[in-house]
């Protein structure tokens, strides 16, 4: 059986959303090669690893959510994954299990980021530091000495190598590494990330003191360095809202306004993806990306 390279596929060769259970299990065959099991189960080993638990665990957590952030060639192998686990759970190919689900949420995930390859948005709960992109984004305080919350999670996922860098970085005034509404970027050391995008945002103080234009800034500067470093995937955290005390609505319409007006213009494959903490943060920003479509 033929496999479809990642890089070739159209939205012709993907099954839509109504399509049959059969339908979907040949898309996943014809996707990666029917006769291909060795070496996709240690490429999908691979990406895995990055999680707790290993591969069952893993398996069991992938949702709409958990596809919505994973890259589309490991969408292909994880499809493929789960077109095996399907046809070795006994009784032939039923219509309606769980896996099948599974199957059928990944061939729609993978349809969208064929259709638009380069606006690839998606929002997913979890931690950011698990995210295997290419930067992850750490809402930093001005002295870049680390701090609470994504901050102090993402120091301790990176390492003390993380700190050093940090504090390496010149001061623009005493004790300001970055102000406020800029970016800088460091290795992401321990991390899977390669990079870590340290952004300042702005202390919400009642909306009046440019709080809006200083958190537009923040995303701005952070997807001007991605461009710099020519990076093609990036996660964001919700830039203010935590200790900061931004209101999270208006903090979401303003990272999705702002990020969509960057992908209108720049002409190369970029895949950002806006990490919360809860579904109610979920929820708020799928509907300010919904409001800019």
């Amino acid at each position: 059986m033929t496999t479809i390279p990642t890089d070739q596929l159209t939205t012709k060769d993907i099954p839509s959303s109504e399509a049959s259970d059969t339908d979907i299990i040949r898309f996943a065959q014809t996707l990666n090669g029917y006769t291909e099991v060795g070496g996709e189960a240690s490429e999908l080993g691979k990406y895995i690893g990055a999680f707790d638990g290993g591969e069952g665990a893993y398996l069991r957590k992938m949702d709409a959510g958990m596809a919505e952030a994973l890259p589309l060639n490991d969408l292909r192998i994880l499809l493929f994954a789960r077109q095996r686990a399907h046809y070795h759970q006994g009784g032939g190919w039923p219509d309606g299990d769980p896996v099948m689900d599974e199957m059928r949420v990944l061939t729609d995930v993978i349809r969208r980021r064929v259709a638009s390859p380069l606006a690839d948005l998606s929002v997913w709960v979890g931690d950011i530091t698990k995210l295997d992109v290419e930067a992850i984004v750490n809402a930093a305080n001005n002295t870049l000495a680390g701090g609470g919350g994504v901050d102090q999670a993402i120091h301790r996922g990176a390492g003390p190598k993380l700190l050093e860098s940090c504090l390496a970085l010149p001061e623009v005034s005493s004790g300001v590494r970055c102000p406020t509404g800029k970016a800088r970027i460091t290795p992401g050391f321990d991390l899977p990330a390669r990079y870590v995008i340290h952004a300042v945002g702005p202390v919400w103080q009642g909306g009046d003191h440019n709080e809006a234009e200083l958190l537009a800034s923040a995303y701005q500067s952070s997807l001007d360095l991605a461009t710099t470093h020519d990076l093609q995937s990036v996660a964001f955290p919700a830039i203010s809202t935590g200790a900061y005390g931004f209101p999270a609505a208006d903090a979401a319409s303003i990272a999705a306004a702002t990020v969509r007006a960057f992908l209108s213009e720049y002409k190369k494959p970029m895949r950002v993806i806006f990490v919360v903490f809860d579904e109610e943060a979920e929820r708020a920003m799928g509907r300010a990306l919904s409001a800019q479509v």
